[in-house]
């Protein structure tokens, strides 16, 4: 009987032990995802700015086209491109992109902001979203 109360308190403590350590691995995790964001580091699963340069990526001028041409279709509406002004992109299943992206309403140059999903492995993207940048906004 002795024996069985010796198991069973071994197993109790080994269970709380257990807890404790991951408990204290989840508050380490933590705090390293604040330091990450208190250094500006990336955060994963994040929207982040793109690198320098990314606004100028020829990939990107063509996810923005895409989007302003997928916008014209949906919308019959007769937006051009003229380039983008600023990206910012979450990793996802794929990646989303936020634009923000200037083009041409006729003679008067507009902000748009766009969300495009990619998933470049399934030839695979899609305008989540599109409307007029609010003033003062970024994507």
């Amino acid at each position: 009987m002795r024996k069985y109360r010796v198991l069973g308190l071994v197993a109790a403590l080994l269970v709380l032990l257990a807890l404790v350590v991951s408990s204290t691995r989840i508050a380490e995790q933590e705090g390293e995802e604040q330091a990450a964001m208190a250094d500006g580091e990336p955060v994963v699963g994040g929207v982040q700015d793109a690198p320098a340069g990314t606004d100028n990526d020829l990939h990107v001028n063509d996810l923005a086209r895409f989007a302003v041409e997928e916008h014209n279709k949906n919308s019959n509406a007769l937006l051009q491109f003229e380039k983008v002004a600023k990206v910012k992109q979450q990793v996802v299943a794929g990646t989303m992109y936020y634009f923000t992206i200037e083009v041409k309403d006729g003679e008067v140059k507009k902000l748009y902001e766009a969300k495009v999903w990619e998933k470049p492995w399934m030839n695979f993207k899609e305008l989540q979203e599109f409307k007029p940048a609010e003033e003062g906004s970024s994507a």
